[in-house]
Formats: C-alpha cells, structure tokens, sequence
C-alpha cells in the first residue's frame, strides 16, 4: 500500500505536464551489471522482504479502503496545492489535486472506465495503453502482489539510491514499458521507482524516490516523495492516512459536466 499515494499523483501527472512542457520518451536507465561472482538473490526473495518490512502480508490485507492526503510543490513552476486520495480493495480510485490559482485536476478509475479532469485539457475517458496502466496502478494491496502484477521480475543488479545500496528489480508486463524497482538491500523498502508514463502526448519518464517512512496502523507507509521528470519535479509530503473508512460508489464515477 506504500506507493499508492505517489502512483495515484503519477496518474494525474501528464495533465500537470500541459503547465510545463511536453513529455519526452526517453526510457528509464538500463540498470549497471554486477560481476559474475556476486551472488545476486531472487526477485521472489527481494519482494518477499519487501512485505515483512512493510509490516507483512496480512497487515497489508487487513484493510478494505483507505483516504490519504497530503500537500505537494510542483518546481520550477510554483506550483503549490493539496492532493487526497480515495482508494477501496475492488480496485477503485479517485486523486484529487487542487493547485493555488488553477483549480481542481481529478483523475478516477470506477472498475471499468478511467477518466481524468482539469482545467487544461478539459474532460477525457482514458484509453488503449493509458487505460492498461491505469488499471495496473489501481490495484489496492499492489505491494502485496507484485509477482503476480508483473508478467516477469528480475534482479538485474546493485545500485546505490544516495547514500543505501539497493537490488534492481526490472518488472515487465505486455504492453507496457518496464517499472524499474529499487529495493534497499538492508532493510528492504523501496527507495526508488522508475516509470514511464503513458499520455496522450507521448511517454513521459518518472523517478521517484520514497522517504521518512511511518508506521500506520502496523503498516510503514512512506510520507516523502520526489518525482522527477525531465519537465519538472513533484515534491509530495503524506499528512493523514486512514484505513477502513466508508467510501461511496459515487466519488469514482466520472463528474458531470
């Protein structure tokens, strides 16, 4: 569950984009080899890791819904807002992100349809490729499933994020560019992402790094993210996170205009 507040922005982020440039379609970086000799472990054990450092499997499928909320700083625009996000374990979601002097940008995905609306680009159901990443983004209890989100995991080497040393897990899907996983080698959390977005404009290159992770609820969630992106970056900051709240049917239906 660690990530959904960060994935939940990165679907709304082609439509922050039309505020800065056009996406680009530079590929995330071919992870570095490793000498024959260093015995690298299996993506199964990396992810396996990364669950108990989470607070464990069945902490992460305890819960049926879960509302985050947070601010976030767009640079070097000034951009500056809130976001809140609505999840619930049959896989629907809704962000929302209000900027100072913009207005509302909401992107939602009832279980079916995904759509998204802002102040640029108007009104739009998301489609073809779009719409398959979407879907994979939606998935609630992600952390705790991803071998079987992925078609195929693999541990491609040892890189360092700032100061730690982390394995690289390149996680591929049909269809769909590769997510490139960086998981710390000591404590097993995940400090790194890189992803390519998919837009309607072309494919836009994301590195997130995850930081200050809590506890919440016997779950580490991370309350600092920093997304960079050739255009610009987004620094987020997680200021409530609940768990079990109700969440009506209506507030992932696509608003009417």
């Amino acid at each position: 569950m660690k990530h959904t507040f960060t994935i939940a922005l990165l679907l709304t982020i082609s439509s922050i984009g039309a505020f800065a440039q056009k996406p680009d379609s530079s590929k995330p970086p071919t992870p570095k080899d490793v000498p024959s000799a260093v015995k690298l472990p299996t993506a199964k054990e990396v992810l396996e890791k990364y669950v108990k450092a989470l607070g464990g499997r069945d902490a992460l499928q305890k819960h049926k819904s879960r509302y985050q909320t947070g601010t976030l700083e767009f640079s070097p625009m000034g951009l500056k807002g809130t976001v809140e996000v609505y999840s619930r374990s049959d896989d629907k979601t809704l962000t929302k992100i209000t900027l100072a002097g913009v207005g509302d940008v909401l992107a939602g995905y009832d279980g079916k349809t995904a759509w998204t609306v802002n102040p640029v680009q108007g009104s739009r159901i998301i489609e073809g490729r779009e719409l398959l990443q979407t879907k994979r983004s939606a998935i609630f209890n992600r952390d705790a499933n991803i071998d079987k989100i992925y078609t195929s995991l693999a541990v491609r080497g040892i890189e360092k994020v700032g100061e730690r040393e982390t394995y690289v897990v390149v996680a591929s899907s049909d269809n769909l560019p590769d997510d490139i996983l960086y998981f710390d080698k000591e404590t097993g959390l995940m400090l790194r992402s890189d992803t390519i977005s998919i837009t309607p404009e072309g494919e836009q290159a994301i590195k997130s790094f995850y930081d200050d992770y809590r506890d919440v609820d016997g779950i580490k969630v991370p309350f600092k993210t920093r997304a960079v992106t050739p255009a610009f970056e987004l620094n987020s900051v997680v200021t409530e996170v609940k768990f079990g709240i109700p969440i009506e049917d209506s507030k992932f239906s696509q608003p009417k205009q």
